[in-house]
């Protein structure tokens, strides 16, 4: 299954049967482990595949760096912004 959501609602089967089934709970509890990993790897899978992260961009993504900004405000004369 490769729906998060779908994960969890196995874990919380997995959990009711764990409450009811005394005798096999242990079992029921590591099922519902189980799930519960899956869906967290899905979930983290899903956010990386749509959140491609800070340096996709490149560095320097705004308007100039430090060196740019400081250099252009020694040749006018004036403090850079940045000092």
């Amino acid at each position: 299954m490769n729906d998060p959501i779908g994960c969890r609602d196995m874990e919380l089967l997995c959990r009711h049967r764990a409450t009811f089934n005394i005798q096999h709970s242990w079992k029921w509890l590591g099922e519902a482990e189980r799930w519960k990993d899956l869906a967290d790897c899905e979930t983290a899978f899903r956010f990386h595949g749509e959140h491609a992260g800070p340096m996709t961009m490149g560095p320097n993504s705004m308007e100039g760096d430090r060196r740019t900004l400081r250099r252009a405000s020694q040749l006018e004369g004036k403090n850079s912004p940045l000092e």
